[in-house]
């Protein structure tokens, strides 16, 4: 009957202690709870029970004193005395826990360590909330002094993980990851081997001397890193200027011998060792901060994932070289069988375009015009034949990035691909050679290069104009030096004088200035042409031979200076008179004018000759 009464008070003096404490509301501990008669509130401490079992063969402690609680008590604070006051209950009938799949999983971290992650919820409280309370519960007891024993205890909700005999983390089955497979008594041991960690961690974080010794450990590593890192340097510019000139010497001496691909070897040989260089560089800072974080409790975790992650990332990166070493070998065999392909096409063409070699369909410039064209053909045919071996070229990225330059090729090659094919029909129709003196539109100048794209031209102004070669195929094209090896090219000129002027002295006066020009040949005979008559004038053209095109506008310019001269000299000028009216006398040459001198008298029985 004392017991009872006992046990009475007990519970009046708890529920007034609820009552007067509104911000608190006990519920069930999502650890240590059971579906006997829960408490309502939030989640409880660890070792918390909600259940006031009714017992008359049993002795129960005294109640704490909750007396003295105020609004500003943690619920954690109260539930830690209930514990105490009330001894953990045996525990009986079905678990109330269930696999929540509304709720994100939750990690549970300690000195940054993963220790564990809660799947599933139990008494309606989520993983997020079960990780919070775990967590504080464990702060709880880095606060205080413990041993570290961790031990399991076998429950009907799950297993319980206790630190020196009390209680500390609640797992239960839907815990477990159901895709690997594990029990949860296999996943329960993984989470004491990292909380042991974890604790050892927070045990060293606190002694001083190895603080002590984890900061001067650091210290020399970081010294020898640094002395290696100028020992490296320093190595590095002692012998750079031999392995210059190594480079230089292979490179010429491959060039010499026509390899050039070879020729670019030192270059990427002195390339990869400066790349090799640099990946040491980045191992060592690599390995220097994974053994700095190491050496502290707190950051060791970052140092042992950064170590593990560089050790993975080299494992990868020498299995990837070594599964690429077929595909490497076979795509340097089929270089070196195109390298000889192409070698035996650049002499076949050399032939051809030193004349030892006669092909009737191909001249000089369609020689050097058509190997290029080869060559072409034949490096694109040996790509498509080493990208299947290229490694990563069955990846997606690689994929894309090729689709996006084919993308970027054919929206933006139209025009290149037209300037391409004007190039080749110039090429093969012998339009335009490179020397000769031509004029395309405005522009009159040499041929300097026939491309696939453009044609240069050098003018005698010392320009070079770049013509795109769909401009020549749509425009008038005058080649003076084609036809200029026979008998030169003709250069003519036209002046308009009156009516009053005869036109037998006009045409002597112009054969004058023939005569006195250089550059103009005598053979073919030049001859001056009445091309119009117009209302008010004679148009007269002169004609002459030039030797050499390229000279035209030189020799064009003094035949204008001498033609002027002549006409002054015989006192005719070299106008266009227009009328707006009839004179009052006939604008005619008289007959006594006819010969005038430069004019032969002997044409007077004879047309002239044009």
């Amino acid at each position: 009957m004392v017991r009872f009464f006992l046990f009475l008070a007990m519970a009046i003096l708890f529920d007034f202690n609820v009552w007067t404490h509104p911000s608190i509301s006990l519920a069930a501990d999502p650890v240590n709870s059971t579906p006997n008669v829960p408490l309502q509130g939030p989640l409880l401490a660890p070792g918390s029970s909600a259940l006031v079992k009714e017992s008359a063969s049993q002795d129960l402690p005294t109640a704490p004193d909750t007396s003295n609680l105020n609004d500003q008590d943690t619920h954690s604070d109260l539930i830690d005395e209930v514990d105490e006051a009330i001894p953990l209950p045996e525990r009986s009938g079905a678990s109330t826990h269930t696999r929540d799949t509304s709720h994100p999983p939750a990690l549970m971290e300690l000195f940054n360590y993963p220790i564990a992650i809660f799947r599933g919820s139990t008494y309606g409280y989520t993983p997020a909330d079960r990780e919070q309370a775990n967590e504080a519960r464990l702060d709880r007891f880095l606060e205080e002094e413990y041993s570290g024993v961790i031990t399991t205890d076998q429950r009907a909700e799950g297993i319980m993980i206790l630190i020196d005999g009390k209680n500390a983390l609640m797992m239960i089955p839907d815990d477990v990851d159901p895709f690997t497979g594990q029990t949860l008594e296999e996943y329960v041991e993984e989470v004491v081997t990292l909380l042991d960690v974890a604790l050892k961690a927070a045990k060293e974080q606190h002694s001083t001397a190895y603080l002590l010794r984890a900061t001067g450990l650091s210290l020399l590593a970081t010294f020898l890193y640094g002395f290696l890192i100028w020992g490296v340097n320093f190595l590095q510019h002692r012998v750079r200027p031999h392995i210059l000139r190594l480079e230089h010497n292979f490179n010429q001496k491959m060039r010499q011998r026509r390899f050039f691909i070879l020729g670019h070897l030192g270059s990427i040989s002195f390339w990869l060792i400066r790349v090799v260089f640099w990946v040491l560089l980045l191992g060592l800072a690599f390995k220097w901060l994974s053994f700095c974080l190491q050496q502290f409790p707190y950051t060791r975790y970052w140092g042992d994932q950064l170590n593990g992650k560089f050790l993975a990332f080299l494992g990868e990166a020498v299995q990837a070289i070594v599964e690429a070493l077929p595909d490497l070998l076979i795509i340097a065999a089929i270089v070196l069988a195109t390298r000889g392909i192409v070698w035996l096409t650049e002499a076949f063409f050399a032939g051809v375009e030193s004349g030892h070699i006669q092909v009737e369909w191909m001249d000089l410039e369609a020689a050097r015009a058509t190997k290029r064209i080869v060559i072409v053909v034949i490096w694109l045919f040996t790509l498509v034949m080493i990208f299947p071996y290229i490694p990563g070229s069955g990846s997606d990225a690689f994929k894309g990035v090729t689709i996006f330059v084919g993308l970027l090729v054919s929206l933006g090659s139209a025009g290149v691909v037209g300037q391409f094919t004007s190039g080749l029909v110039l090429m093969y129709s012998r339009a335009l050679k490179p020397g000769e003196y031509v004029q395309i539109g405005e522009h009159e100048g040499t041929v300097g290069t026939l491309g696939f794209l453009s044609t240069k031209i050098h003018t005698k102004k010392n320009e070079e104009v770049h013509v795109p070669n769909t401009v020549i195929l749509s425009t008038t094209v005058k080649n003076y030096t084609r036809l200029a090896k026979t008998a030169g090219v003709l250069l003519y000129t036209t002046v308009t004088i009156g009516y009053n002027t005869p036109w037998r002295q006009v045409h002597a006066m112009l054969l004058e200035a023939v005569n006195r020009t250089t550059g103009l040949l005598k053979h073919p005979i030049p001859f001056v042409m009445q091309t119009a008559l117009s209302d008010f004038y004679v148009e007269y053209q002169l004609n002459a031979n030039i030797q050499h095109p390229e000279e035209r506008l030189q020799v064009l310019a003094e035949l204008h200076t001498h033609i002027q001269d002549v006409f002054n000299e015989h006192e005719v000028q070299i106008m266009s008179p227009h009328y707006r009216m009839d004179p009052p006398q006939p604008v005619i040459a008289p007959r006594d004018t006819w010969y005038t001198t430069p004019a032969p008298p002997s044409d007077a029985s004879s047309p002239p000759t044009t």
